[in-house]
């Protein structure tokens, strides 16, 4: 009975922790490809790169904290944005 329980506990957890990541994405996508930050008019609007560089396959190549530090001080508009957004777009960004 306790294993089926701990197991129960850790679907449970793994369940809620991908949902809210999921939620980060798709915030994260809306917040790229919208006019607040417009990230779209430099990186295309999948991230495919136009004035600056695409973002196609980032996430195997860099780590989200590295990706966070690179966006924060390389990109003056995500410069802007609060931790959370910020959070968001990279989480989106490591999907592409």
């Amino acid at each position: 009975m306790k294993g089926t329980v701990k197991t129960f506990v850790l679907a449970l957890v793994l369940g809620f922790a991908s949902g809210a990541y999921a939620a980060d994405v798709s915030e994260g996508k809306s917040l790229f490809q919208g006019e607040k930050y417009r990230c779209y008019s430099c990186h295309g609007k999948n991230g495919e790169g136009a004035d600056a560089p695409g973002f196609k396959g980032v996430g195997k190549k860099y780590s989200r904290d590295e990706m966070m530090k690179r966006a924060a001080h390389k990109c003056p508009p995500t410069g802007a944005c609060n931790p959370k957004e910020l959070e968001a777009i990279v989480s989106y960004l490591r999907t592409i």
